[in-house]
């Protein structure tokens, strides 16, 4: 699932309310029908891997340790040579080599980041993952590179992936559904075809970039 929508509209906020990591106005969030924020919220948290926007990788540790962040502390906590040996097997499914796993982030090109914090997304072997807008500040040719990846490895694992874009490229190559997201509701959902058949004027205007339509712009 691919979230779609304007700036400030929320899509990243969804993902951390899901997370957690702030809390909802209201409503409810359910996994497998049980809700989040009661019973064991480790428990609850494992089951989740996340590529944040930008990366937010640790400047201070090399890039094994941030790809085995996780499976060096707390509940799913690994030797280091089993977590480094972890990490160097996921930087290498991302097309990076067991070299680079030295290497400090300010090392890395920006293509290269992605990449790692995709790799830590993916160290634990989580059900979910969530994709904060994956291709931000890349070309469009490393952007191609990053959605393939993603595709691959989401199908691979046989994991449910949600993505937050406002990069339509990126949605028609990740998606097999999408929802638009605007003032606070889901504006339109559906599979990737029928958003492209869709005559919501809403959803139109977005996936067409047009400055004319229901959705203000600032003029």
């Amino acid at each position: 699932m691919v979230i779609i929508g304007g700036s400030g509209t929320g899509k990243s906020v969804l993902l951390k309310c899901i997370l957690g990591l702030v809390p909802p106005d209201g409503g409810t969030i359910t996994l497998d029908g049980a809700d989040a924020s009661g019973g064991d919220r480790d428990a609850f948290l494992k089951r989740f891997g996340m590529l944040f926007q930008g990366g937010a990788l640790f400047d201070s540790i090399p890039v094994w340790q941030n790809v085995a962040f996780r499976l060096l502390r707390g509940s799913l906590k690994k030797s280091k040579d089993e977590a480094r040996a972890i990490a160097i097997e996921k930087l290498r499914r991302v097309g990076l080599a067991p070299s680079q796993a030295e290497l400090y982030p300010a090392e890395l090109s920006g293509g290269m980041q992605k990449r790692v914090g995709l790799a830590r997304a993916i160290a634990s072997d989580p059900e979910i993952i969530f994709f904060d807008e994956p291709t931000t500040g890349l070309d469009p040719i490393m952007s191609g590179v990053i959605n393939k990846l993603i595709r691959e490895i989401v199908t691979e694992m046989g994991a449910t992936a949600m993505t937050i874009t406002h990069d339509m490229n990126s949605a028609r190559a990740i998606a097999d559904n999408a929802a638009m997201l605007h003032n606070g509701k889901i504006q339109w959902s559906g599979s990737i075809s029928e958003m492209e058949r869709s005559d919501d004027p809403y959803l139109e205007q977005f996936i067409h970039g047009s400055p004319d339509g229901p959705i203000e712009t600032v003029r």
